[in-house]
């Protein structure tokens, strides 16, 4: 099943008919509850947060009509985005992704003694690239990858990619011989959105073939996939004078929709859990909710006591927790000895440990995900100090220092260590203390390195510039208002 679009910019609709999924969405395993304890409350009440505590922490085309060898043109694509942090990106660069052209094969073709499991190419996720070498080709999708900040694993001719809309597919490239051949750039979508990875699929075959990928400022969390402006400011939400019949008149309706998020988190099924915490994501982002539930709603995940109360469950604890505790099976999803295996087979077989890690992944994202919405949403509303100061100690001593590790994995999980990013932003811009204490903090738990936040920023935005283009621009910021402060 598809999961909403939760960080991606504005794109426009993609008719579905266009093609039919080679591969269906990979589903949790219902017996993963059988092999571990999913992060259920009360489990989850490891430590109080009330406390101080410390926890563990563009291709040219020949003119002539002779037949003639294929004369490989170097050309690049060039990225426009007007929010460019690296003003060389179009300039030459040593590529992430270099395919030797000689060792690329030709597409596995279904026999009578030879079965594929593949379907034919689908002409909207392939393309036949003609007098460009594959080092070149690859090198294009490389540099359009981290443009678009898609996490890419790279073998000899494939690459296992990962989009921020949890959309996981494979890139492939073949040799197609004979004069009228080239390079076969196919992809093929895993699991995820169908209509995000369009908008992705497009841009990477528009990159390879040497044409201008343009990506704007706004493009990435700024506005939601399928909606032209925030529901705050829809004209049913600002017309007083319209009338809904299920309009949120009260604080109660609004703490009524939070309390249905809490139901499906403390569900001992791991769809809901998951369901919850999509729906939370969106309940604290004021560009899909009203302002007044986003606020509430951003009270209730960031404070350890609410005075409206959380009830018997607590969202504070439950989101805390998948972000401050690391799962066992959490790093089975980044397995590197089988992405050779998979990128090249022609069947998808999913192993139970990495379903179970791939949706312990997401929780745990979408918990740093609702965070950082709710961090920027009351920072910006000037009551997230406020808000906070009953557990300020808390924030320092524990939560703080877990952000920062989440920082320092920039290299394995970039989207966990941006949205880490925006959260230490936001803590540094309410706080002065918060500020000197991410300044002063030493290494912490994952300290490969040593060093503390700066340090750790440093290495990311690094991590940013090669491989994740939001990963560097949240980290930029980051730097920027720790040194003001």
């Amino acid at each position: 099943s598809s999961s909403p679009s939760l960080a991606s910019g504005g794109r426009g609709g993609i008719p579905p008919s266009e093609q039919q999924p080679a591969m269906r969405s990979v589903a949790i395993n219902p017996a993963a509850s059988q092999h571990r304890t999913l992060l259920f409350n009360p489990p989850l009440k490891r430590v109080d947060p009330g406390t101080t505590a410390m926890a563990p922490l563009k291709t040219t085309m020949p003119t002539s009509t002779a037949k003639q060898p294929p004369q490989y043109v170097d050309t690049r694509p060039m990225i426009t985005r007007k929010s460019l942090s690296d003003p060389l990106i179009g300039a030459a660069a040593k590529s992430k992704w270099t395919v030797q052209h000689s060792n690329l094969k030709a597409r596995p073709s279904p026999t009578p003694t030879t079965p594929c499991a593949l379907p034919p190419p689908q002409k909207c996720t392939s393309r036949l690239v003609k007098h460009t070498s594959a080092d070149i080709i690859s090198g294009r999708i490389a540099m359009t990858l981290q443009a678009r900040s898609i996490k890419a694993k790279y073998c000899k001719s494939a690459a296992k990619c990962r989009t921020l809309d949890f959309v996981k597919f494979y890139i492939r490239l073949y040799v197609v011989p004979g004069d009228d051949g080239g390079v076969l750039v196919e992809l093929q979508r895993v699991s995820g959105d169908y209509l995000s990875f369009m908008y992705d699929c497009r841009a990477i075959l528009d990159a390879a073939e040497g044409k201008d990928v343009v990506m704007e400022s706004n493009e990435y969390n700024s506005k939601a996939m399928y909606l032209r402006l925030p529901v705050s400011q829809m004209s049913f939400a600002c017309n007083d004078d319209i009338v809904l019949e299920h309009d949120l008149k009260t604080t109660q309706d609004e703490e009524d929709i939070i309390n249905i998020t809490s139901e499906l988190l403390s569900s001992p099924q791991s769809d809901s859990n998951m369901l919850g915490m999509e729906s939370l994501v969106s309940l604290v982002d004021a560009n899909l909710t009203s302002k007044s539930t986003a606020i509430l709603a951003a009270k209730r995940l960031v404070c350890t006591r609410h005075e409206s109360g959380n009830g018997p469950f607590s969202l504070h604890n439950y989101a805390m927790s998948l972000i401050i505790y690391e799962d066992d099976h959490e790093n089975d999803d980044d397995d590197d000895s089988s992405l050779e295996e998979d990128a090249t087979s022609l069947s998808m077989k999913v192993s139970l440990n990495r379903s179970i890690a791939e949706h312990t992944r997401r929780l745990r994202t979408h918990a740093l995900m609702a965070l950082s919405n709710a961090l920027d949403l009351l920072n910006s509303e000037k009551i997230l100090c406020d808000t906070i100061s009953a557990s300020k100690e808390w924030y320092a001593s524990v939560l703080i220092p877990s952000l920062i590790d989440n920082v320092k994995s920039a290299s394995s999980k970039p989207y966990d260590a941006t949205l880490a990013a925006r959260c230490l932003t936001s803590l540094a811009m309410c706080s002065k203390v918060f500020a000197s204490t991410m300044k002063n903090s030493e290494g912490c738990k994952n300290a490969g390195g040593g060093g503390g936040c700066l340090s750790a920023l440093e290495s990311a935005g690094q991590i940013g510039r090669d491989e994740f283009e939001l990963l560097l621009r949240d980290v930029e910021r980051c730097q920027s208002t720790l040194l003001g402060c």
